[in-house]
């Protein structure tokens, strides 16, 4: 972002384009807009619920910090034509009046929240007033702006036909039931005749292998005389550097052409920073050197190995779209044999919170951990390899097509109430510090059956229930250097004789009956979200033990195994429903072990409770129903 500069007398000429005015909206608060700026909002429409979170309240433009996505931008302003009932948006955003000086420039980076939905907009002039009927002259017509995932699209008008005269500029969203249209560092500008800018280093991706690697990407005219060439340099760390005079062809002020150099850069196994910077255009040195430079940083392996690509979904029990794709590309997974040793596609599930009533019992912490690492914001979300995508054939193929640059080795293994996994992780890669590597892991319950699903969808697959630990664990790495993780869990059922098991817990969805543990471990860049390799075990038709609970205390009350050692199942049987809170207490009264009270049905229930940590001795389980306590002894040995 570049520093907030609201004089509008015309800057002298130096080391950098004058500028009458520029506005980066970092200096607004909530949702206003800078002093001097006015909006209108001419179709008066109500903004859709689903964007509430912006507080548009019935303003046509507000301002919001978008860092989080797109933390080259910070705050920007933005409106949106989703209305409900939908309509057709006029919304109005007014700058402060200016005077036009000679070779000025209107520049601004412009944005839509989603390909699918794209904005588009006007942009007008007034040389009168600040009503719109005053902008009668139309600049520019966009008719749908790019969607960007990092970089946003740069615009200019030439404001030539207006030199000397006070205007003001508008932008008038005109669309039809889209998104939302973002803009930001609005200004303008008096650009020199002769600039480059290197904007992109293209062919070096951020993780390849070793070898020759031709070193390529994208110059821009960033002066008004038209630029024919270019003389460019590269250095790879810091080596040698590669001059090169490359035709561009005829730029007129900011376009852009594709450079390329004829000698190739040698790229060792290691981490390394390609640099590339214009020195001379038409032969003419730089004079403004701040935009001259673009870097790239990029991790070399010795090798790349097939992938198993991993599939990431958030979905929800209370989506109807969600339960609308899960009907087919819940098969769709299944054929592709996700999850299966040999099989090359992984799946993991993240049952959300949205929309309402909110209440999958699958939600927990680690998911909302999930949500917040990916910035996501609806449901279902589908994500290949750590990139959005469609659920379907073509996007599976595509992500099984990607290299990975580690091995996954994984096991997994249950006794007595908990599973144990573990993984070997050998990378290909020499990353000796500040390393964007984590380690993720995940305990997966392979499905299970939700009749209180508030949609069609009534059967589950692949959702998480635990992750060891939710933000994963950060690894330097050495290329052939294995690196071990394990993943112990004491496991956890539903509280209900249904199984189903309280919104915010890590437990599975029963404790009885046969079904399947699946163990899932992924190698992710922290920063790009990348999957550079994912790895998937199972346990195969476990069988918890339940029916074995002997009830005493007049046939309310059980516990298996006893005396137990890494596990105890409780057993309550209730006359009618009841909130039940458990407490465990030692010889002394001491209270070791409690949860906070859940509504449990009528019927036999289980809670299975990890013992593991308990020292060898006799402790008091207590049971607080509605109609009074419940006692039993419990034995710990070891």
């Amino acid at each position: 972002m570049k520093k907030q500069l609201l004089t509008l007398a015309l800057l002298g000429m130096g080391i950098a384009n004058a500028q009458t005015w520029s506005e980066n909206f970092n200096s607004t608060t909530a949702q206003s807009l800078p002093a001097g700026w006015l909006q209108n909002n001419v179709d008066g429409l109500t903004v859709s619920s689903s964007l509430s979170s912006f507080n548009f309240g019935t303003n046509a433009w507000v301002t919001n910090n978008i860092a989080t996505v797109y933390p080259n931008q910070g705050r920007c302003v933005m409106s949106t034509s989703w209305y409900s009932p939908a309509g057709v948006a006029d919304d109005w955003l007014i700058t402060p009046s200016f005077n036009v000086p000679t070779g000025a420039y209107l520049e601004w980076e412009a944005t839509c929240s989603e390909a699918a939905f794209a904005d588009g907009y006007q942009v007008k002039i007034s040389t009168t007033g600040t009503l719109t009927t005053d902008f009668s002259t139309n600049l520019l017509t966009v008719a749908a702006e790019n969607y960007a995932a990092s970089a946003w699209t740069e615009r200019s008008i030439n404001l030539s036909a207006y030199v000397g005269q006070t205007v003001r500029i508008a932008f008038r969203n005109n669309s039809n039931d889209k998104n939302r249209l973002y803009l930001d560092n609005i200004k303008v500008v008096v650009p020199p005749a002769s600039n480059g800018n290197v904007v992109s280093v293209t062919s070096v991706p951020r993780y390849t292998v070793s070898g020759n690697t031709v070193i390529s990407g994208v110059f821009k005219n960033k002066g008004t005389a038209v630029a024919n060439n270019a003389t460019m340099n590269y250095q790879i760390d810091a080596g040698p550097i590669t001059t090169q005079t490359i035709t561009v062809g005829a730029l007129n002020y900011l376009q852009t052409a594709n450079y390329s150099f004829t000698a190739p850069a040698a790229l060792t196994v290691g981490t390394h920073t390609v640099k590339v910077w214009v020195t001379e255009v038409n032969g003419v040195a730089e004079t403004i050197t701040n935009d001259d430079l673009s870097t790239a940083m990029t991790y070399v392996a010795s090798q790349s190995v097939a992938i198993n690509a991993l599939v990431e979904e958030f979905t929800s029990s209370t989506c109807g779209p969600c339960a609308s794709l899960n009907n087919t590309f819940d098969p769709l997974l299944t054929s592709n044999n996700v999850n299966l040793p040999g099989s090359n596609l992984n799946a993991i599930k993240y049952q959300v919170n949205w929309p309402s009533p909110g209440n999958d019992p699958s939600y927990n912490p680690d998911v909302a951990t999930r949500v917040t690492y990916y910035s996501v914001n609806a449901a279902p979300t589908v994500l290949y390899n750590g990139t959005p995508g469609s659920g379907n054939q073509t996007n599976i193929n595509i992500a099984k097509t990607a290299p990975a640059y580690a091995n996954i080795t994984p096991t997994i293994t249950f006794a007595a109430g908990a599973v144990t996994a573990n993984a070997t992780v050998t990378p290909f890669l020499t990353i000796s510090s500040a390393s964007p590597i984590r380690i993720y892991q995940a305990l997966v319950q392979s499905y299970y059956n939700y009749p209180g699903a508030s949609t069609s969808q009534k059967d589950y697959k692949h959702a998480m229930r635990k992750m060891f630990p939710a933000n994963g664990t950060s690894y330097t790495t050495t290329d052939g250097t294995p690196i071990n993780v394990t993943f112990n869990h004491a496991l956890t059922y539903g509280s209900t004789a249904a199984g189903t098991p309280a919104q915010g817990s890590f437990n599975f969805w029963t404790s009885t009956g046969t079904f399947t543990y699946e163990y899932l471990v992924w190698v992710q860049d922290d920063v790009t979200d990348q999957v550079l390799q994912s790895g998937s075990a199972f346990t195969s038709s476990v069988t918890v033990p339940s029916s074995i609970v002997e009830y005493s205390n007049n046939g309310s009350i059980g516990i298996f195994p006893n005396p137990a050692k890494d596990y105890a199942v409780v057993g309550i049987k209730l006359d009618n429903s009841s909130f039940v809170e458990i407490s465990i207490t030692d010889i002394t009264g001491k209270i070791v072990y409690s949860n906070k009270a859940e509504q449990v049905f009528a019927g036999a229930s289980e809670i299975t409770i990890n013992t593991s940590e308990f020292a060898t001795g006799t402790y008091n389980v207590i049971v607080k129903t509605n109609g009074g306590l419940l006692t039993e002894k419990l034995i710990i040995v070891k």
